[in-house]
């Protein structure tokens, strides 16, 4: 092919050395794929380079001009305004990749001698410092920069040639944003090596155009101008990944990186010897560069580590040698991972090319499977931690090393905001109320902590993956660089665009090297405020790099409200985060809150199994729930499900990583909706069952509560300092008082009667306030009480009911004259005795029957006897088992809402005796329901009385039981009166109700503690003579009796904001 600049010039004869022009300037287009390919095959050195691009056209003289400067510029000016960053044109014609400007004539009719000399010449490779994602509006730097580079170079004699290129990696596969595009200047010399001076990288980094590394390579055309990668570099973390990658597959060289978990000088100086290795790799002369070299590197894992410190991230290391390559044209075929050694979240590679997604890493793979797929590490497009690569910029050693100094003390101390539930409800309203807050909308992100050094450079570590990584400075509207300072920070996606973010900074750590700890949050906010930062709401337009900082909003909390309802236009937000004002308060360290609508909250499971539901007609398919152990193994949730519509979710299938929202019903039951599903092997991960537990049983705040703690300060008490919305205004003092303070105090609301903020005193025992009225009816008897007055027995009434009847009769009057008998519970009532009562002069009465005939005579009786009644009296009867759990917890409250004076039972009582358990609840309860000094009594059958005795048998009674029958609680016998029905009597032991009994703070009265017979007996009215038979039964019937412990506490002091008042 026959340049057309070089028509006046006759071709020399092979042998002949050409004489140079060192004025005229030859203009070349290349035409390569942007994309290079892996290709192992070795061609013949003869074949590569400069020959083989003229050969098939991949290298083709420009046809428009002649020689010239303005030409030479046209040429120039038209190749760069075609460059873009895409893989190849709409149209799916060849598109020029790249240029090369030559002193010397080159074609296939030309002089051998001269081709060989530029094709063999050194020189360097120098990577531009433009963007790098896909379709980046790269054509006005990049024609600005080539213009200074060439301006630069074009005098010296010493450069025969002159080029760019543009390569890119991952840009192949058929997505949106695909691939990494690489911009590169070249320029060579062969008398480069014999050069009494040579030159010095330095001299190119001194240079007016933006660099990010200069690179020495021993032939650079056949290097650049390939469209093979001249180099791909496979890695393999640990021992296990290592075995497996070489089981299959032989690289051309290998390279042992010992990478020490928790050394960083260490790690960084193998960076450095590794980097050495690598640029010295490239400037070997044995390296034609006639086929892709495989080159292996062996991350060794080495975990010793004597001090308390945070390990370094494998992705570190591994960002290390991506940017290299990066910078030197060269690719990354595969990272190999073992099991061990996989990161957590690390999105691995498909089988299928079209699903990778700009991924090439691999879980325990071979060489060979990873030649086969001939793909490249995506390097811009992977996601680190959840930090996106394409924001990052490449750090140096001595960057890094600050860096990780800085920020170990610092994440080692480092907590998120305490999230608002139930189980925090109170320490958050005592902290919302004693000490201020600011509130701030909480952007949807990752936390990172952002650091800048003494030039005002700015990096980045990811609190979750701790990765660190550098950043463009981006900081928006800061006129002067902010230098040595760490910031708390949220990275969350910009609605501005798909490959836009932005940096929230949301609090001071440290500002121009001044520690910041101990300062308030407005002095250390007025730091940031005084930089003239843009805020969250004042980003005036968009950057090349894709990312600004910018400063948080912050309001006082009680503004929480107004900044839910107007969220920043820019960013993802869901719900508030409160910081308070100070650090520390009266009870330690303040923590900072966030709140996040409970509706809102969602949860990673892994899904275990897919059924189809039989009933949807397939329709719907039942996904089951796993997630992580401890020991991160993958179990059920508590075998919980979550069904979904297949049209919806049609590529959901075991081991898919699913996004579930939590949803809950009134009565506390919940279920899971799906939200999305992010398929297999995509860096997601489960959560663990603790996390997942936790979001279950402790349920977030409402709205309306959130809002309610924001006026917790109206609800300090002034007297305690307390939270409480039980209380009210004082008076006196015009301060809000807590109901405790009011009862302390003396005043408050009577459990009893419930006069409210009446004069009174807190029962030292239950600490139930009571007023002094009510206490002094509690000290009092019924002193208009007909005593002895005996109710008559039914008409043909046995035995057993006559003496009932008596003793119940005396044991009212005994009671009677040792406490207060006008509000009276009687359990199973029979309504034998409730004319007693009436005599008694009770002014409330309530009786429960399981017998709807008792409830309904007893009724007619008091009817009947209505003008007998106290004045202003209530008497009740109700048909109710007294010993169900419902009675005491709900029941007696809607019928009778306060305490009573007494509470009897007089038959019965055996039924609450079934096992020990619903003894003690029974007993509890009537405790619970009696008012302080109250009474309890009643009689029973004791069975110890008649298991004792040798006969269990007369005329009058009969006593079962089986053979292993024992006088204990749970134990029962069958007891029959005059031949009549036998019965089911539960075991009733004295030692044991005593013992209960005092457990709920019970006094036994032992002067009414008698049987039957000598409570008859000391009647001086009765005057029957019984039989031994009678004396039997009467012996073996017990009475009981317990008062209620209850002490008023003495008033404490009025004070008011901890002071005493008179």
């Amino acid at each position: 092919m026959l340049n057309v600049n070089a028509k006046a010039f006759v071709p020399q004869s092979i042998g002949e050395r050409p004489v140079i022009n060192t004025n005229s300037i030859y203009r070349y287009h290349l035409v390569l794929p942007r994309e290079r390919i892996c290709d192992v095959s070795e061609s013949s050195s003869g074949s590569n380079g400069i020959m083989t691009l003229l050969a098939r056209r991949w290298l083709c003289a420009c046809p428009q001009g002649g020689p010239g400067e303005e030409p030479l510029q046209m040429f120039i000016t038209a190749f760069f305004d075609s460059v873009e960053n895409v893989s190849h044109p709409v149209n799916g014609t060849n598109i020029f990749t790249g240029i090369l400007l030559s002193r010397s004539i080159l074609s296939l009719s030309g002089v051998v001698s001269t081709i060989n000399d530029i094709n063999n010449a050194s020189g360097f490779l120098i990577r531009i410092d433009i963007p790098r994602e896909y379709r980046a509006e790269v054509v006005p730097q990049l024609r600005s920069a080539w213009d200074d580079f060439f301006e630069t170079f074009r005098g010296d004699s010493r450069f025969s040639s002159f080029g760019y290129v543009g390569s890119s990696c991952g840009s192949l596969l058929n997505k949106r944003y695909r691939g990494t595009y690489r911009h590169y200047f070249f320029i060579s010399s062969a008398s480069l090596k014999s050069q009494l001076e040579p030159l010095s990288i330095k001299q190119f980094m001194n240079s007016p155009f933006p660099i990010l590394r200069v690179t020495e390579v021993n032939a650079v055309i056949p290097f650049v101008c390939n469209p093979r990668t001249p180099i791909a570099v496979v890695i393999s973390v640990g021992e296990t990944a290592k075995e497996k990658l070489l089981s299959e597959g032989k690289p051309d060289e290998s390279y042992c990186f010992p990478f020490h978990l928790f050394d960083t000088l260490k790690t960084l100086q193998n960076v450095k010897e590794y980097e050495n290795f690598f640029l010295a790799f490239l400037k070997e002369e044995k390296y034609l560069w006639n086929k892709t070299y495989i080159l292996h590197i062996d991350i060794k894992i080495e975990e010793n580590s004597l001090t308390k410190k945070l390990p370094i991230p494998v992705w570190d290391v591994v960002q290390f040698i991506c940017d290299l390559c990066d910078d030197t044209a060269t690719n990354v075929l595969g990272i190999c991972f073992s099991d061990e050694t996989l990161p957590k979240n690390t999105k691995l590679g498909s089988e299928k090319k079209e699903e990778e997604e700009g991924n090439a890493c691999y879980l325990n793979t071979t060489l060979q499977s990873i030649l086969e797929k001939n793909y490249f590490l995506d390097t811009s497009n992977i996601c680190i931690g959840g930090i996106p690569n394409h924001i990052k910029r490449p750090i140096k050693i001595h960057q890094y090393e600050y860096v990780r100094n800085k920020m170990e003390k610092i994440l080692l101390e480092y907590s998120e905001p305490t999230i608002l539930t139930r189980m925090v409800f109170a320490e958050v309203a005592n902290n919302f109320a004693k000490e201020k807050y600011f509130v701030r909308n909480r952007a949807v992100g990752e936390s990172i902590l952002l650091l800048t050094d003494d030039e005002g450079d700015i990096f980045g570590v990811d609190i979750r993956s701790r990765s660190i990584f550098a950043l463009p400075k981006c900081f928006g509207g800061v006129v002067c660089p902010v230098r040595n300072s760490i910031f708390k920070a949220t990275i969350s996606s910009s609605f501005r665009g798909y490959l836009e973010y932005i940096i929230l900074l949301e609090d001071v750590l440290f500002f121009e090297g001044t520690d910041m700890s101990e300062k308030s949050f407005t002095e250390r906010w007025q730091n940031v405020e005084k930089t003239i930062m843009d805020d969250q709401n004042n980003r005036p337009h968009a950057n090349m790099d894709h990312i600004i900082i910018v400063r948080s909003l912050y309001l006082s909390f009680d503004q929480a409200d107004q900044v839910l309802k107007n969220p920043p236009l820019e960013y993802p937000t869901l719900g508030l985060v409160f910081i308070p004002q100070v650090s520390k308060g009266e009870n330690g360290i303040l923590s900072s809150y966030s709140w996040i609508p409970p509706e809102s909250i969602t949860a990673k499971f892994l899904a275990g199994k897919v059924d189809n539901i039989e009933e949807s007609n397939g329709e719907v398919k039942r996904a089951w729930l796993y997630v992580k152990d401890n020991n991160d193994k993958t179990i059920s949730y508590n075998e919980e499900y979550v069904d979904y519509l297949v049209d919806s979710y049609y590529l959901l299938q075991t081991e898919s990583i699913i996004e579930c929202i939590l949803q809950r019903s009134s009565d506390g039951a919940h279920w899971w909706e799906l939200l999305k599903d992010y398929g297999k092997n995509n860096g997601k991960s489960c959560e663990t069952y603790e996390n997942i537990d936790k979001l279950v049983h402790t349920p977030g705040l409402t709205h309306e509560e959130m809002l309610w703690l924001l006026k917790a300060s109206t609800y300090k008490c002034g007297r305690c300092q307390n939270v409480s919305d039980i209380g009210k205004i004082n008076p006196r003092y015009q301060v809000y008082w807590c109901q405790n303070c009011w009862e302390e105090t003396g005043h408050g609301e009577c459990v009893y009667c419930g006069r409210s903020c009446t004069i009174g005193r807190i029962d030292r025992e239950s600490k139930r306030f009571y007023c002094d009225i009510c206490w002094d009816i509690f000290s009092t008897t019924n002193t208009n009480a007909e005593i002895g007055y005996l109710v008559p027995p039914p008409p043909n009434a046995s035995f057993a009911t006559q003496v009932l009847t008596r003793c119940v009769a005396l044991l009212i009057d005994s009671i009677n004259s040792k406490a207060p008998t006008n509000d009276v519970l009687d359990i199973c009532c029979g309504g034998s005795v409730t004319r007693k009562w009436i005599k008694n002069k009770t002014t409330r009465y309530v009786g429960f029957d399981l017998k709807t005939s008792v409830v309904e005579s007893t009724t007619r009786l008091i009817t009947s006897l209505r003008d007998e009644l106290p004045e202003n009296s209530s008497y009740d009867v109700i048909c109710a088992d007294a010993f169900s759990t419902d009675l005491w917890t709900q029941h007696i409250t809607k019928i009778h809402p306060s305490q009573f004076h007494s509470i009897t039972a007089f038959a019965g009582l055996h039924h609450a005796f079934d096992s020990e358990s619903k003894a003690r609840h029974v007993i509890g309860s009537i405790a619970n329901a009696l008012v302080p000094r109250g009474v309890f009594f009643g009689c029973f059958l004791d069975a110890s009385i008649l298991y004792g005795r040798n006969e269990n048998s007369n005329d009058l009674f009969t006593a079962e039981w089986e053979e292993e029958f024992l006088p204990r609680v749970g134990h029962h016998f069958l007891f029959s009166m005059q031949g009549g029905p036998k019965k089911k009597i539960n075991v009733i032991t004295i030692d044991y109700f005593v013992a209960v009994a005092r457990e709920y703070g019970f006094d036994v009265i032992p002067e009414v503690c008698l049987t039957f017979r000598e409570l008859l007996e000391n009647d001086p009215n009765f005057t029957k003579v019984f039989s031994k038979s009678e004396k039997d039964y009467l012996s073996a019937m017990r009475t009981f009796a317990f008062r209620k412990e209850g002490e008023p506490l003495p008033r404490a002091p009025c004070k008011t904001n901890g002071k005493n008042e008179e």
